[in-house]
């Protein structure tokens, strides 16, 4: 099905106005971009670390409102009646205006197309369910179809935790993945041959999601999943943790992981910025944990703790 867009570009004060101009004139959907309202709930998120600067800026300092309505609406009789309304309104100087017809298939299965299978490790693939895949010779295949949940690979602190597993993987290990998101790293873990996964997210929709994904991948008799905290999990002396979270609830977690520890564990920490890896190397050497790996892309880094006694 096609629609008529009609987004115009305004300062932030025209906002209600502008919106309900649209509703006045029989709108089928409205979707509104405020670039205050978006950085105002960057400025409370703990997870800020994860919002890109130039995505941030691209956001530019006024709204845009978008309406839109049935594809056959005269477009130059809306133009006039837009035109009158902002005069009536006195919106001054009158907002940019810019019509587009779109169709439905642009937000049912155009993205699928910026979503490729990739080679995520050594001996990993990362696949979407749609796409076929060829097993090449010693390499698993994780199937993860993109969602709201965070983690479908191609982030650089999910690409750093893969590359992590896969060295450490022997087999038999009891893995605790922390902020598990879509399940990936879990799946991945248990595919190569980890004896149990214990994946927490605080996220309910996460679990789910992460649930789903372990079904997908037939891995369900290896992993199990929590909706809770590091608090809630049972303790016990783990192989591995993976904590690919963000900086300052890394931080927050180092005392705690030691309960979770036996000699030998090794810790996977991602979802550092570099200006904050100095204050995680000092946490976690506080508390008895020392540094024996360290990957880095981008802005990012990953680091591998080991504990000794």
């Amino acid at each position: 099905m096609k629609w008529l867009e009609v987004e115009i570009t305004a300062e932030p004060e025209w906002q209600d106005t502008i919106s309900e101009i649209f509703m006045d004139l029989g709108i089928q959907g409205m979707e509104i971009v405020d670039p205050e309202a978006f950085r105002a709930v960057l400025e409370k998120n703990r997870y800020l670390d994860y919002a890109d600067d130039v995505f941030i800026d691209s956001f530019g300092d006024k709204v845009v409102v978008r309406a839109y309505f049935h594809a056959d609406y005269d477009t130059s009789f809306l133009e006039r009646q837009l035109s009158d309304a902002f005069d009536m309104h006195n919106i001054d100087p009158n907002p940019k205006l810019l019509f587009r017809v779109r169709d439905d298939s642009e937000w049912k299965d155009n993205w699928r197309n910026n979503y490729k299978s990739f080679l995520i490790s050594e001996r990993v693939i990362v696949k979407p369910s749609w796409e076929a895949c060829n097993y090449e010779d010693g390499r698993v295949v994780v199937e993860i179809d993109p969602v709201m949940a965070f983690g479908t690979g191609t982030h650089e602190t999910t690409r750093m935790c893969a590359k992590f597993i896969d060295e450490l993987i022997k087999g038999n290990e009891y893995i605790l993945d922390l902020g598990c998101g879509t399940g990936i790293l879990g799946i991945i873990a248990a595919l190569l041959g980890a004896e149990k996964v214990t994946c927490v997210d605080i996220d309910e929709a996460a679990c789910f999601t992460a649930k789903e994904n372990i079904i997908k991948n037939h891995v369900e008799d290896k992993i199990s999943v929590l909706a809770g905290e590091l608090k809630d999990v049972e303790k016990r002396g783990y192989d591995i943790i993976i904590v690919n979270i963000i900086t300052d609830v890394i931080i927050s977690l180092i005392p705690e992981l030691k309960d979770y520890c036996k000699p030998g564990t090794n810790i996977f920490l991602s979802g550092i910025i570099k200006e904050r890896r100095q204050e995680v190397l000092e946490k976690a050497a506080l508390h008895g944990f020392r540094p024996v790996q360290e990957l880095n892309e981008r802005e990012w880094v990953a680091i591998r703790l080991c504990i000794d006694s």
